[in-house]
């Protein structure tokens, strides 16, 4: 008995030294990986002529160029809460969060409310639905796009030093009726053509992202939905099959024909589906890979020619070999945030994540297409360096959010500053809140939404780009002046 259990305790401490010592060398390994390797792809290639008309930046090996052969690496950001709506970006409310006592939540010393209930795309269109009619519902929606996003704000991003946008969209911006029978609508490319428009004006590039499908993919706020139907439903997947097709064929097509293919080099890439893991699991898997498989034919059956990203949440490990599916010309992507960096140090996180990659570093581009360091400036500049030195493009989130109270966020390199103070020894319901969907009158909405531009410096408007505390662009600010100087 003793001699067994000496085995037995023998062989737990070798399993734990085993152990220790892998995970030692895998750190020690994916740190060294981290701060010594270099990124070798070439500055320009020769691409094949074909003799037609509608030339797209192109994958070839892990890089992306573009019409005339020369290396694009995407530096870039998301227009986030434009085409999709997330509650905590935005303007708009279902009400604060509230405790069972009926007191908010979360209030500062300043009486500004901290934390409002999550408000879904699907809800947010519902609420407007029972209060509104379609054409007051059709103003307020145009009133909002056109003052959220203008012409100042391709201006902002291009005069920071950034190329790309990863544009959020949702399948209803294209298609309408019940979710069991879509339809695309009259109008499902007015919005995207005009943006596509400004950003072409200024050269900036653009990859649509699918951010939220029918029947939902994650159950996340972002997503649109609280509901996660979107995989096991064939219904659901056939059409969004049916909207990447309509998509591709409209800017594939000559201007001749209906299509603007005259806004085909200004798509980067299209992205089918944002975040793709259900909620509370760990990460993309085999079932997911199979639906993209799908979409990705769905496009590749009239659009040859545009790269087509694909997202593996949240490691490098989460997506196959793009041999496994004939996959071609595609970009790979993935979002990191490290939640936890005020205790898990960013080079460990970072270690980890480039460790995962040494085994799954396949020969494809690859985007970090959404991350934040928070206030940590020198982790921006610090990262954003790691990411160009390793091949990764970026897009960072987002351009456009904002903050109740005084403060600049992270989360935005435009903020509006709502500075939403109250007296703490006035009843709650003379709090002046973030405007309440369910009580605002059409009048108040429309006001409020008619008013989310940019500051030009001349005109005004509510969101400030690049306030001097604002860490982000302050970061961007420093790592583009570093580059400058490294080619000096």
């Amino acid at each position: 008995m003793n001699k067994i259990l000496k085995r037995v305790i023998l062989g737990a401490l070798s399993l734990v030294l085993v152990a220790g010592v892998g995970a030692g060398l895998a750190i020690g390994w994916g740190h060294i990986y981290r701060t010594t390797y270099q990124w070798d792809a070439p500055d320009h290639i020769v691409r094949k002529d074909t003799g037609e008309d509608i030339r797209t930046i192109i994958a070839d090996g892990d890089a992306l160029y573009d019409e005339e052969g020369n290396l694009f690496q995407i530096k870039g950001v998301n227009f986030g809460n434009l085409f999709i709506s997330e509650g905590w970006m935005t303007v708009n409310s279902i009400g604060p969060l509230l405790n069972e006592d009926g007191s908010f939540t979360k209030v500062n010393e300043e009486g500004i409310v901290e934390e409002y209930e999550e408000i879904y795309q699907e809800e947010m269109d519902a609420i407007l639905a029972e209060r509104f009619t379609e054409e007051q519902i059709d103003t307020l929606n145009d009133a909002y796009f056109y003052s959220y996003c203008t012409e100042q704000d391709f201006i902002n991003i291009k005069s920071i030093g950034l190329n790309t946008i990863r544009l959020p969209m949702y399948y209803r911006n294209f298609m309408e009726g019940p979710d069991e029978q879509l339809t695309m609508r009259e109008d499902a490319f007015e919005k995207l053509d005009y943006f596509l428009e400004l950003a072409q004006k200024h050269e900036l590039r653009v990859i649509i992202d699918m951010h939220g499908v029918v029947g939902g993919q994650s159950g996340y706020e972002h997503s649109g939905t609280r509901d996660i139907d979107f995989w096991e439903n064939e219904t659901y997947i056939q059409s969004m099959c049916t909207l990447w097709q309509e998509i591709a064929k409209h800017y594939i097509t000559p201007v001749a024909d209906g299509g603007r293919s005259d806004l085909a080099s200004t798509i980067l890439a299209y992205d089918l589906v944002n975040e793709p893991t259900k909620r509370m699991e760990s990460g993309t898997g085999p079932l997911q890979w199979a639906v993209m498989d799908r979409l990705y034919e769905a496009i590749r059956a009239v659009d040859t020619k545009h790269v087509i990203s694909i997202e593996g949440v949240w490691y490098f490990s989460s997506l196959p070999n793009p041999e496994k599916f004939g996959w071609e010309n595609v970009l790979y992507q993935y979002h990191f945030y490290n939640w936890s960096s005020s205790t898990l140090p960013n080079w460990l996180y970072y270690d980890f994540h480039y460790l995962l990659l040494s085994f799954t570093n396949y020969d494809v581009p690859k985007l970090v297409g959404e991350f934040n360091f928070f206030g940590d400036q020198d982790a921006w500049v610090e990262y954003l360096n790691v990411y160009d030195r390793t091949g990764l493009g970026w897009t960072l989130w987002s351009y456009k959010v904002v903050s109740v109270g005084w403060w600049d966020s992270s989360w935005g390199m435009c903020v509006y500053k709502m500075n939403l103070k109250n007296d703490l020894s006035k009843p709650q319901e003379e709090y002046q809140l973030k405007i309440d969907l369910r009580t605002a009158s059409y009048e108040e909405l429309l006001a409020e939404w008619s008013t989310q531009q940019t500051n030009d410096g001349v005109n005004g408007g509510k969101y400030i780009f690049a306030s001097e505390s604002s860490v982000t662009c302050n970061a961007l600010k420093e790592y583009f002046a570093q580059k400058e100087a490294e080619n000096e």
